[in-house]
């Protein structure tokens, strides 16, 4: 009886035919998606409906549900409110773009640290105005990181020296993932080990045609040509085939070896 009257109660409900004095949202079929679910949907829940926090058998509520299909009323507050994996509706919100353009609570993240920001970054539904680039997740990675990976950081963004833990920075994740800006001039950019931006363009084969600087150096000694060279990505008209590194190894070294063949 009860499979029989969620299906009665749910097909009124897409439809918003439901009665005003309708009680039993919390009506469910057989994993646990309740009736306030389908309303959520398809934005036929009541004005005055509270019971954001019925959750379906995973720990889905009704408000993330709302969230996704963009059915959140205006003065909704309850951003924290997680399901089983911590993922919150402000999460869910941001990554559907359904955040109202008042929303203030970027920093709020799930068990990883992953915040609301990380995931509008991810979907590139972070606001103009944006400004907390530097939040970070618990293994050190930021929103701005998240940005350049997925390319959708600002056009005026200048930051580009904003690090982790290890000072690998912004500009080293864009130059990983070839979304730097045609006109980015901050090569020897370096992390802590003295691995500049170029260095991590040459081995991502994102380093542009017309990149000259072959003899900028890590602490090793190994230049970027090294390592274009290692994964052969020199231009054919290279010439400084003799810089050398602090091991004494040239850039011819590394070509002739091979990418496979070459242990840095």
């Amino acid at each position: 009886m009860a499979k029989k009257n969620f299906e009665e109660y749910a097909k009124k409900a897409r439809k918003g035919e439901l009665p005003s004095a309708f009680k039993d949202w919390r009506l469910s079929n057989n994993v646990g998606r309740s009736i306030a679910h389908e309303a959520a949907q398809f934005g036929t829940l009541p004005k005055d409906f509270k019971d954001w926090a019925i959750t379906s058998m995973w720990g889905w509520t009704v408000a993330h549900e709302a969230a996704k299909w963009g059915t959140l009323p205006r003065d909704f507050k309850d951003w924290d409110l997680g399901d089983g994996a911590s993922w919150t509706v402000a999460h869910e919100a941001a990554g559907r773009g359904t955040l109202p353009k008042d929303f203030k609570d970027w920093d709020l993240a799930d068990f990883e640290g992953w915040t609301v920001a990380h995931e509008a970054a991810h979907c590139g539904t972070l606001p103009k105005d944006f400004k907390d680039w530097d939040l970070a997740n618990e293994y050190g990675w930021i929103v701005a990181h998240e940005a350049a990976q997925c390319g959708t950081l600002p056009k005026d963004f200048k930051d580009w020296d904003l690090a982790n833990y290890e000072g690998w920075t912004v500009a080293h994740a864009a130059a990983h993932f070839g979304t730097l800006p045609r006109d980015y001039a901050a090569w020897a950019l370096a992390d802590f080990d003295g691995w500049t931006v170029a260095h991590e363009a040459a081995q991502c084969g994102t380093l542009p045609r017309d990149y000259e600087a072959w003899d900028l150096a890590d602490k090793d000694g190994w230049t970027v040509a090294h390592e274009a060279a290692l994964h052969d990505a020199l231009p054919r008209d290279f010439k400084d085939w003799d810089l050398r590194d602090n091991k004494g190894r040239t850039v011819n070294d590394v070509a002739e070896a091979g990418e496979g063949f070459f242990e840095k």
